[in-house]
């Protein structure tokens, strides 16, 4: 009886999805959310982490849209550091701690969970500034960024491929 209960709960609360998946806009810049690294999709292109889409936002010669990106990339640097610092930090007190030296412990315990946590709002700061970075761009990439032509010439013995950027 209790599982039938439980069963009907459960598909009560998974009506509420409505999507299981990213929707990706045509022509704009979308951005997925996942862990590592961050991934960017723009015209066919997938851009994975700051080295690969840093060009994409430098080209547009927007300052704002360049701060964004600046901000993105030292939350999250300043972030891991204070994650991985945090995280040692626990450690240490930890060992303190069991060694009878249990005040020290604790003091260590609770400075490295709160250098953590303030790591971990750093990163979701940094990635807030990515999308505000994306969502920059995409009003941009229809007002300032140049579109690429291809066009294809024959002479009379030779074809020529022309690509403005």
């Amino acid at each position: 009886m209790y599982k039938f209960l439980v069963l009907g709960i459960f598909f009560l609360c998974c009506q509420q999805v409505s999507k299981a998946q990213q929707l990706i806009l045509p022509h704009q810049l979308n951005y997925f959310i996942n862990p590592k690294p961050n991934t960017l999709l723009y015209n066919d292109t997938l851009y994975r982490g700051a080295r690969e889409f840093k060009g994409l936002f430098y080209k547009t010669g927007n300052l704002q849209l360049i701060q964004y990106y600046q901000k993105h990339q030292q939350n999250k640097i300043w972030g891991n550091v204070l994650g991985i610092l945090g995280a040692g930090m626990m450690g240490a007190g930890v060992g303190l701690a069991s060694n009878h030296h249990s005040g020290l412990g604790w003091t260590f315990i609770g400075g490295g969970f709160c250098t953590t946590v303030v790591g971990g709002y750093l990163i979701a700061s940094g990635q807030k500034n990515l999308i505000l970075a994306v969502d920059l761009f995409n009003k941009l990439s229809h007002q300032q960024l140049p579109k690429v032509q291809a066009g294809i010439g024959f002479s009379g013995s030779s074809a020529g491929l022309v690509i403005n950027f």
